[in-house]
């Protein structure tokens, strides 16, 4: 059994160090331009590979970390929805008619229709809002005639006039279900005292101890 390792390794040796085909290629600056970025998306291929365990491992560790149940709510707040848009004729009205569809109370209700489009999404948009707002809806339609910051920019514009303790962001595409607000606004309230809101850094904190772990297990609703 010694003998037959020690003559394969002998064998592999003799094929590594063997000299027969010295010379016959030499590397050129052509063939290092093509294996030098084949390489290096190769390593980054790897790396993606080892991101993918790294989620695999977080899902096994943090699998059992349910967050518990928020207390009722007596007191709710309101909320401001921004929905920005630009050039997205053909699903504006779906989401709008999806938000106006909220089982929220209405009074505590601040929509807000960020447009910075340069088509007949303006009208599309404009519409939809007016006749939303004659049904009572608390609706309001903001146009930009420049893209400055394109939608983050609106979003900001848009907080000038907002007038929700919370706000709720819908990309066009999005169609959130009806009672979105009723399932999430609950785990942003101080469980010490149910209704009401909690300033400061602490708020935040607790709020993403309690929707991150949610988020791990794969409950993407926004």
């Amino acid at each position: 059994m010694r003998a037959l390792g020690q003559g394969g390794l002998s064998h592999y040796w003799h094929k590594i160090t063997d000299k027969t085909f010295t010379g016959v290629y030499n590397v050129n600056a052509f063939d290092l331009a093509m294996m030098i970025p084949y390489f290096i998306v190769l390593f980054m291929l790897a790396l993606y590979g080892l991101h993918r365990y790294v989620l695999l491992y977080n899902y096994f560790v943090y699998r059992r970390n349910i967050p518990p149940a928020p207390q009722p709510v007596e007191n709710w707040p309101k909320v401001t929805i921004q929905l920005p848009i630009f050039n997205e004729r053909y699903v504006i009205e779906r989401l709008v008619d999806a938000v106006a569809q909220f089982d929220y109370p209405r009074e505590l209700l601040d929509i807000q229709v960020l447009d910075d489009s340069t088509d007949e999404t303006r009208e599309v948009a404009r519409a939809c809002v007016e006749r939303h707002a004659i049904q009572g809806l608390p609706i309001s339609y903001i146009h930009r005639s420049n893209r400055e910051g394109f939608k983050a920019g609106a979003l900001e514009n848009g907080l000038k006039t907002a007038q929700g303790e919370f706000v709720a962001i819908f990309d066009a595409d999005f169609i959130p279900q009806a009672d979105f607000l009723r399932r999430t606004v609950p785990y942003f309230l101080d469980p010490r005292d149910p209704g009401q809101d909690w300033d400061g850094a602490d708020a935040l904190d607790v709020s993403q101890q309690r929707l991150f772990p949610a988020n791990s297990r794969g409950d993407h609703s926004a």
